[in-house]
């Protein structure tokens, strides 16, 4: 409970983005490092030295005391991917997996954690510029949220309080019909911003593509570097019976029909409701079907198409900014039947109508 309301709060005053920032100004310097000739260890060392650490460490609490741990793993030789990440840093064990990867095919780490740096910073560019769009219909269902209880505050100002309401059955089933019209319109509203928001991603298509671009770059062939990125990569697991079927000879078509069950993606989330999970599974197989997409046309002609994965990274990072884009725009229209459903009904009966029955019976 104390780690979703950390969470929460630092979600709300952008300190989650300004730890994902410095946590991409850390991988620039770390990589600036190993351009001097330091090693890996003393690098991440050198970096966590300069990002403070908060007071009381716990596992995932801070970028400073992540950077530590990941310092201390890599010097003692022990899996770095053991790390916890930060709370709020979904990055984290991309990057730690495609340090992973390029290690095994012999890439530089120093290119790889650049080209993740410049990957990760265009890709919070674009969400900074879905949430600007977003802001407008944000606002708007804050309004709506206070509307009934400030028709509320403007009929007891007038002498027409909550006491007009209860004083017989029609003024009881006013003060219902407002409360339960408000309460659905709260809900109704927040299922749009929901729906607009799109359910979170812990698998990246793009970051897979840039991962494959890598490995092709370091002469890996399709299918080698699709395994080695599934191997370290989250959602990974789910790729196996793709796999599986690929080197059994089935058909690009084939292999990819059948990624997973909704039901498998959502074991092992952690204590989250049942619809949360199904959104996530649906997202998650979202993307690695788009990952297959890209892929297609690779495996169909052979040719090496490092670029053209670089190139597919960036297409599907500009088409999730447009498509986010849309949907704050469609909110902005979806959010007018809430309104005139449910928060104008509201505020016409804790507002309006209180001061309707109060002229009606007259002085007490």
């Amino acid at each position: 409970m104390r780690a979703r309301l950390r969470t929460w709060w630092a979600v709300r005053t952008g300190a989650e983005e300004r730890q994902r920032l410095r946590f991409l100004e850390s991988v620039r310097r770390w990589a600036a490092l190993l351009r001097t000739g330091l090693g890996e260890g003393q690098a991440w060392r050198l970096v966590a030295a300069r990002e403070e650490a908060c007071g009381r460490p716990e596992a995932g609490c801070c970028l400073g005391h992540g950077l530590r741990e990941l310092a201390a793993a890599v010097e003692l030789g022990a899996d770095p991917r053991r790390v916890r990440a930060p709370s709020g840093l979904g990055e984290w064990g991309t990057l730690l997996g495609l340090l992973a990867v390029s290690r095994t095919s012999g890439a530089a780490p120093a290119e790889t954690a650049e080209r993740f740096a410049d990957a990760t910073a265009a890709e919070l560019d674009a969400q900074r510029a879905r949430r600007t769009a977003a802001a407008g219909p944000r606002s708007t269902v804050t309004l709506l949220r206070w509307m009934p209880l400030g028709g509320l505050a403007l009929a007891s100002m007038l002498g027409a309080g909550p006491d007009a309401l209860l004083g017989d059955p029609l003024g009881w089933l006013v003060f219902t019909a407002g409360l339960l019209f408000a309460v659905v319109g709260h809900v109704w509203a927040q299922h749009l911003l929901r729906a607009a928001a799109g359910p979170a991603r812990e698998v990246d298509a793009a970051a897979w593509l840039d991962v494959m671009a890598a490995l092709l770059r370091s002469g890996a062939s399709l299918a080698g570097a699709l395994e080695q990125a599934a191997a370290v990569l989250p959602g990974g697991t789910r790729l196996r019976p793709v796999l599986a079927r690929l080197r059994w000879g089935a058909g690009w078509d084939e292999a990819w029909a059948r990624v997973g069950s909704a039901r498998g993606a959502g074991a092992g989330r952690g204590r989250r409701r049942p619809q949360e999970l199904d959104a996530a599974a649906e997202a998650e197989l979202a993307e690695l079907a788009e990952l297959g997409r890209r892929l297609q046309p690779l495996h169909t002609t052979g040719m090496a198409g490092a670029a053209t994965l670089t190139q597919a990274a960036r297409a599907v990072r500009q088409e999730r900014s447009r498509a986010a884009e849309l949907a704050a725009e469609q909110l902005a229209v979806r959010l007018v039947v809430p309104l005139g459903l449910c928060h104008l009904p509201a505020f016409v009966c804790l507002g309006v109508l209180p001061l309707l029955l109060t002229m009606l019976r007259g002085p007490a």
